[in-house]
């Protein structure tokens, strides 16, 4: 039997998984995708995806895993869906000041870039992906319902659709960073963009991909592992 591969997961909650049903509660399915995953290609895959996390911290929880001993052959990196997030409890109380994102998009280049750096030292290899997109209308209703004031934080956006192009902008940092340091990229935004309708795709919050959403994410990395694997996807680890 051929060695299977073996993937250490590092994201948020999109990698964990995280789908909000309309009684707004959460639910984790990635296990279930990982399975199928393992029996289809032969990848071991362990999830250090934490829900709510920023690129720091995932850089942080990396970090420990090295002085433990990393092991595995790929490192999938998934940040940014937090990162580009504003605390807008303080934006909805005071929508005349200047916010900042929960993290600066320099300082997520830089640690985004440190990461690939810190698994290619170990002879692992770096496996990054763009985001599945939000839906910004129901996140800023989602926001409201949450008890901030939706009319502020409009006000001070200018336009609902700036949630959209921020996020945006930090997918595209993470495409960038790939391209610059050669990195692979499995690129699951471009498989959403030409779903109708939209919202079959997203979850009522806006942000979390529904099961159909995770559908895609699954078809994205099959055809990665397939293109990857020569066309027999990941066949072992020597075979990559």
């Amino acid at each position: 039997m051929e060695q299977a591969v073996r993937v250490r997961i590092y994201g948020d909650s999109v990698m964990k998984g995280t789908i909000l049903d309309f009684g707004y509660r959460y639910h984790a399915v990635m296990e279930e995708y990982l399975k199928r995953f393992k029996q289809e290609y032969n990848v071991e895959a362990e999830n250090r995806a934490r829900f709510g996390i920023t690129v720091d911290r995932g850089a942080s929880l990396l970090k420990k895993d090295i002085e433990a001993g990393l092991d595995c052959d790929f490192a999938l990196i998934e940040f940014g869906g937090n990162d580009c997030n504003f605390k807008w409890n303080e934006v909805s109380v005071y929508p005349d000041r200047d916010h900042r994102p929960l993290t600066e998009l320099n300082v997520f280049r830089q640690t985004y870039s440190s990461m690939i750096a810190d698994v290619q030292k170990l002879g692992v290899r770096p496996v990054l992906m763009t985001l599945p997109p939000i839906d910004a209308e129901r996140y800023l209703a989602f926001l409201d319902r949450s008890g901030n004031n939706a009319e502020n934080i409009l006000k001070w956006l200018g336009d609902v659709h700036s949630i959209y192009r921020y996020h945006e902008m930090y997918s595209n940092a993470v495409a960038q960073i790939a391209r610059q340091t050669g990195t692979l990229l499995v690129d699951v935004r471009a498989y959403f963009l030409d779903k109708m309708p939209f919202r079959d795709y997203v979850c009522i919050d806006g942000l979390h991909p529904t099961n159909k959403g995770y559908d895609l994410i699954a078809q994205a990395f099959s055809d990665f592992a397939r293109t990857l694997g020569g066309g027999s996807g990941f066949v072992g680890a020597e075979a990559v």
